[in-house]
């Protein structure tokens, strides 16, 4: 970055095309307008700017109103939301110099909104919460899982755990197959009786804006497994021209393989691989049965950060909740 100081105010309108294209050039698919605007009003697109008024970078926040409290978080099925920003800086010092000033305008920015709860995840590879630190705010590690695809399909075989490759062969066996399809109603299906089963807060309605929006190969693929004409699992993901990231799974209890979901998954990083992308990213998760799963594909653990802060009776009241207890 410059050695100027960055600022961060809402994107100007006349801006959406320079976010568009930083974006595409040094962020992930869910930088860009395309991604961000399914969420409509809700969403905030924040640009990062330096001195001159020029749009270096940006990051976004999705706004949420719970008892009458203002809510910034991540937008759903999005695991980061920036920053991307163009690098210019040509040795290390000066690249931690460069992160460090957009992290810091970001926490600036964030600390001084009129958010009762911010809680949002960055994006793999900002690794300096020091801004927010030293503000006060809580700066909690995530994890996920990403294979390197530039390996050759032996290779990302055996790196598999046995937990995950027998069953994918005892599948074969067993007759599973798998079929790519552009047709993602049995994906839907599927994962409606995933959350069903599990009794977890979830949104169809969301869920179809993101089908509807990214249906099978427009930047996407969808993968069932099939056990005599059956879809018994399925796996959902999204691209853009350097990454895949898993996006949804789903299996049908009723009819369930061990091998059926793995064997889905396995197509789907094969179809990510065919298409040239460098990382597959299981977008991770800190459930241990959740995040034992991913393991098992032989992806590097890799951390990202959450950024939390909360008003003070809000941040008491959060404590005593479970999911909420290690954030704030």
């Amino acid at each position: 970055m410059s050695a100027k100081p960055l600022m961060v105010r809402p994107l100007e309108s006349g801006d959406r095309e320079a976010w568009d294209e930083l974006a595409a050039r040094h962020g992930s698919i869910f930088d860009g307008l395309r991604w961000t605007e399914l969420f409509g009003a809700s969403l905030r697109r924040l640009g990062i700017y330096d001195a001159g008024g020029a749009l270096r970078g940006g990051f976004c926040v999705w706004e949420q109103r719970t008892f009458g409290l203002r809510i910034w978080r991540n937008p759903p099925y999005t695991p980061a939301i920036g920053p991307f920003f163009e690098p210019r800086a040509s040795n290390p010092a000066a690249r931690t110099d460069e992160q460090r000033a957009v992290v810091e305008a970001m926490a600036e920015h964030l600390s001084g909104s009129a958010a009762a709860v911010t809680s949002l995840a960055l994006s793999v590879g900002i690794s300096d919460g020091l801004p927010f630190y030293w503000r006060g705010w809580k700066v909690v590690p995530h994890y996920t899982y990403r294979i390197d695809l530039t390996q050759s399909e032996e290779v990302l075989l055996a790196a598999m755990s046995a937990q995950q490759r027998n069953p994918i062969n005892k599948a074969k066996k067993d007759g599973v197959c798998v079929e790519e399809t552009a047709d993602a109603v049995d994906l839907r299906a599927l994962v409606l009786k995933t959350f069903s089963r599990q009794d977890k807060a979830f949104s169809p309605r969301v869920m179809d804006l993101v089908l509807n929006a990214y249906p099978p190969g427009k930047n996407s693929a969808c993968f069932i497994s099939r056990h005599q004409g059956l879809p018994i699992a399925g796996a959902y993901i999204v691209h853009d021209d350097r990454t895949a990231y898993n996006l949804m799974t789903g299996y049908d209890d009723a009819h369930a393989h061990n091998g059926a979901g793995p064997l889905a998954m396995w197509h789907a990083i094969l179809k990510a691989k065919a298409m040239g992308l460098k990382v597959f990213d299981f977008e991770g998760s800190v459930v241990p049965p959740i995040e034992r799963y991913f393991r098992g594909f032989g992806g590097q653990l890799t951390p990202l950060f959450t950024v939390n802060k909360a008003w003070l009776p809000v941040e008491l009241g959060l404590k005593l909740l479970p999911r909420h207890r290690n954030r704030f």
